[in-house]
């Protein structure tokens, strides 16, 4: 055990000396008369615990604790007084020290029992001091470490003339790791994030984790923002290499908000709010990138908050609506099917199609709510076309992924059905072709409950970007609708032609009817009807129009005798079906 004795007079500090040699012979004990000489042997040594009087040649009292606490805050102090006043002793331990002891009252062993007693209580401390301010997961600092530190750091700038910066971090769909893998598999993905961050970063950085996926970086005394990009830069690169996940390959990417001290602000609330502005920034940019807080940042979140809010009492409000677009079957030119798509009439911004509003829906969790108030809506003018005695068309209905990967999503669709005796057969869910590969088991398990329940689906943009051959034959689709970028150009472009007739050869051989999105001419359904494809949508055959007049459109086509059915399914039927 080594003692730091921190004692001018030469009669006591001998007394203590002989007493713990009695006790224990293990104890080392290195012996200063002055305040300033104990500071520089606690900045060159490690001692287990300090004896420290409280009058001292250059220090008295409760100073004396704060130089040895400023020198060295993890070490316990025992206190040696020549005051037995308990007033004055309750005053000292309440600065942070571990013990008070009244000279020449307690011999050897009651000294050596309360430095031991003293160590164990600092340990006990530290420890909890750690877990507060530390992140149990990854063992990181937390958000009020990070706080306390940034205060710090922003005085030091200030006061040197210096600049720093602070990053903060938000991994890009963290949340589709966890619902996919696992929260088990996301907790190792963050331990590996807080090891990538340490190598992106300089030396001595600050790398906390502020809660979620959420991370920030402490940059001191850079030259200038240039160095605080260098660091985003190198994050941000960082993690474009997959995560090794339980034997799995996860890619991740970061979005990160910089903001300078003293330039964006001088005030650490000021900073984080900076930093979390632009970080945001960088999501809407599209993500895995990187941004610097400006001032006219504060009115494009304002506005971002006002829209969210919007969106949010837009269903109550009764601003949605849905606009319709025949899918022609191109052998006759009939109508039987109908796509129905979501418009928002904004009373501010007018009316607004759902690429301007999907992706905000989709991460603020409104998608849900609206995805059942579009089937409901389906379902109601399902009913207004039968009672006008119109032919009764199958409605395709866009569904976010989000909802495939509830494994309770038909419930709710089956009580929508149901209370509006609605025919499932009539209703066609279309997924986007990416929702298969983000969870293929979860999505599997729904498409099949969604089947069982009567329902047709389909898969949407098929082409687009993913590689998910392989799931088709796992999956009971029904439809395979191929995406616009293939069609635009099947007039001129030979290979567009190509690849168009090997997605309709792959319809075929799985039997999934097939449907060609975005035509726009007569060349391109004379190719399609060629190769056989069974369905074409585009604004060759009708822009997007509201109920009533794609009832015209239906009425005029003629319709199909067999798709002249009432919407109304026996009660039955439903039940079997659920």
């Amino acid at each position: 055990m080594k003692i730091l004795l921190v004692e001018d007079d030469s009669d006591d500090a001998d007394f203590l000396r002989l007493s713990l040699s009695q006790k224990n012979g293990e104890a080392h004990v290195t012996r200063t008369a002055q305040l300033a000489d104990a500071v520089t042997a606690l900045d060159n040594d490690k001692f287990d615990v300090v004896l420290l009087d409280l009058n001292l040649p250059d220090g008295r009292g409760a100073d004396c604790v704060a130089k040895i606490q400023e020198a060295n805050s993890l070490v316990p102090i025992v206190v040696l007084s020549g005051q037995g006043d308990e007033d004055y002793a309750v005053e000292i331990l309440n600065k942070g020290v571990q013990d008070y002891l009244v000279k020449w009252e307690g011999d050897g062993r009651a000294i050596l029992r309360a430095i031991r007693y003293a160590i164990e209580r600092k340990r006990a401390e530290v420890r909890v001091n750690f877990l507060a301010r530390h992140d149990a997961l990854t063992g990181i600092p937390n958000r009020q470490y990070l706080r306390d530190q940034l205060g710090q750091a922003t005085s030091r700038a200030l006061r040197g003339h210096r600049t720093m910066a602070l990053l903060l971090l938000d991994l890009d769909r963290f949340k589709t790791v966890n619902e996919t893998l696992g929260h088990e598999a996301g907790d190792m993905l963050l331990r590996a994030v807080v090891q990538r961050l340490t190598g992106s970063a300089r030396e001595g950085d600050l790398i906390s984790r502020l809660g979620g996926d959420e991370f920030a970086v402490l940059l001191e005394d850079i030259e200038g923002p240039l160095e605080a990009e260098n660091v985003a830069s190198n994050i941000v690169a960082a993690f474009q290499e997959p995560f090794e996940v339980g034997g799995r390959q996860v890619t991740v990417t970061a979005s990160v908000g910089i903001t300078v001290c003293p330039a964006d602000g001088k005030e650490p609330v000021a900073l984080l709010n900076n930093a979390d502005i632009a970080m945001y920034q960088a999501k809407d940019r599209g993500r895995n990138t990187f941004k610097f807080f400006a001032p006219s940042m504060h009115e494009e979140i304002l506005s971002h908050h006002r829209f969210e809010t919007d969106l949010k009492d837009a269903v109550a409000r009764g601003q949605f609506q849905l606009l319709y677009q025949p899918q022609v079957r191109l052998a006759d030119h009939r109508i039987d099917v109908v796509e129905s798509v979501l418009h928002w009439n904004h009373p501010e911004r007018g009316r607004m199609g759902p690429s301007e509003f999907t992706k905000v829906a989709e991460e603020t969790g409104h998608i849900i709510p609206i995805g059942l108030w579009v089937i409901e809506e389906v379902c109601r003018q399902l009913k207004r076309w039968e009672t006008a005695g119109v032919p009764v068309p199958r409605v395709a209905i866009n569904i976010a992924p989000v909802h495939f990967h509830q494994p309770d999503f038909p419930d709710p669709l089956r009580t929508v059905l149901q209370s509006h005796s609605v025919d499932p057969g009539l209703i066609e869910l279309e997924l986007a072709e990416g929702a298969l590969i983000q969870d293929p088991d979860g999505t599997r398990d729904c498409l099949r409950a969604l089947k069982k329940l009567g329902v047709r689906l389909a898969i949407d943009e098929f082409g687009a970007g993913y590689s998910c051959l392989k799931y088709l034959r796992q999956f009971p689709l029904d439809v395979l609708k191929i995406d616009r970028s293939f069609v635009s150009d099947l007039d001129t472009n030979k290979d567009g032609q190509v690849m168009c007739s090997a997605i309709l050869s792959i319809a075929h051989r799985l039997s999934l009817d097939a449907v060609a999105d975005g035509i726009e001419s007569e060349g391109q359904v004379s190719f399609l009807t060629r190769n056989d494809c069974q369905y074409g949508q585009g604004n060759y055959f009708s822009a997007l129009v509201d109920a009533e007049q794609i009832g015209a459109l239906m009425v005029k086509s003629g319709g199909q005798d067999t798709r002249r059915r009432r919407v109304t399914s026996r009660p039955r039927t439903a039940a079997k079906a659920g």
